[in-house]
C-alpha cells in the first residue's frame, strides 16, 4: 500500500484526464461562486491536486494560495494555472501541518474527498487550525463522498473512464473503519496493468456537527455543490460549510 503521497504521484499523471478537466472547472465555477460572500478577497485551497478549484477562485477574482502534499499533483496544478492565465501561490505541504504561516483567508476550500484522506483526529486538529486561519465572518467549505450511502463491505465501484488507450477503474474495498482506494490500470497500448492503493476514512455528518459544535464554528450541511438537501440514504456527497461569526 502507497503513502498517500505517494499514491498521488503516481495517479497524477491521469488525473485530469479521467475526471476530464475543463469540464470540471468550468462546473467548479459555477457551484463554488453560490459559497462567495462579496467581501470574499482571499481563499486557502487545501489539497488542491491538479488545480481546479483554486483556478475556479482565481477565475472569480479571490487571491488564492493552494496547498497539496503530492509534488507530481502541484506540478500539474502550476502548469494548468498558467494554461488559464491565473496567478496562483502553490505550496507543497500535508493537511495538518501546512506551511502557510502568520496568513488569515476569507474563505478556506477543500473539495473532491481531500478530507477522506486524513483520519478524524487529523480531521479535528485541522478544523482546529482552520478557525484559527479565517477572518472573522469567513467560512469554509468542506465536500466528500456521502460514504453512509455505500454498502458496509465488499467492492464498490466508484467510476470507470476508458478510451483507446488507457482503461482505468476506481474502487474502494470496505473495511469496518477506513477505506482502500484503488487504482487499477490498463495501460492498453503497451500491454500493462498497474494498481495503486491507498487508505481513506469515512467522515459522517455527526463527526462534522461534532467537531464544529466543539470548536465554536456554524456548520450547515448540503447533499451536493448546488446545496441540495442532504439526504444520507441518496445524497452523493457530503457537503460542509462552516463559518467563524464575526
Amino acid at each position: 500500500m502507497k503513502t498517500n503521497s505517494q499514491f498521488f504521484d503516481e495517479l497524477s499523471d491521469d488525473y485530469d484526464l479521467m475526471t476530464n478537466f475543463e469540464s470540471a472547472l468550468k462546473n467548479k465555477i459555477s457551484f463554488i461562486k453560490n459559497f462567495l460572500a462579496s467581501n470574499y478577497k482571499t481563499a486557502l485551497d487545501l489539497g488542491c491536486g491538479t488545480g481546479a478549484d483554486a483556478i475556479a477562485l482565481s477565475k472569480l477574482g479571490i487571491q488564492v494560495d493552494a496547498v497539496d502534499h503530492s509534488s507530481g499533483m502541484l506540478q500539474k496544478a502550476i502548469k494548468n494555472a498558467k494554461k488559464f492565465d491565473t496567478n496562483i501561490n502553490f505550496i507543497e505541504s500535508g493537511l495538518t501541518a501546512f506551511n502557510v504561516k502568520d496568513k488569515n483567508y476569507d474563505f478556506i476550500v477543500s473539495l473532491g474527498n481531500t478530507i477522506a484522506n486524513i483520519n478524524v483526529l487529523e480531521l479535528r486538529i485541522l478544523m482546529s487550525t482552520i478557525f484559527s486561519m479565517l477572518n472573522n465572518g469567513g467560512s469554509a467549505l468542506f465536500q466528500i463522498v456521502n460514504y453512509a450511502k455505500l454498502p458496509k463491505g465488499g467492492t464498490h465501484i466508484l467510476n470507470v473512464f476508458e478510451n483507446d488507450e488507457v482503461s482505468i477503474i476506481r474502487k474502494y474495498n470496505i473495511n469496518n473503519n477506513d477505506f482502500d482506494f484503488i487504482i487499477d490500470k490498463v495501460d492498453k497500448k503497451n500491454q500493462q496493468k498497474s494498481q495503486i492503493i491507498t487508505k481513506l476514512y469515512p467522515h459522517s455528518e455527526n463527526d462534522f456537527n461534532k467537531i464544529a459544535k466543539e470548536i465554536g464554528f456554524n456548520i450547515d450541511v448540503y447533499g451536493n455543490l448546488k446545496k441540495h438537501t442532504f439526504n444520507p440514504d441518496e445524497s452523493p456527497n457530503l457537503v460542509v460549510v462552516i463559518t467563524k461569526e464575526l
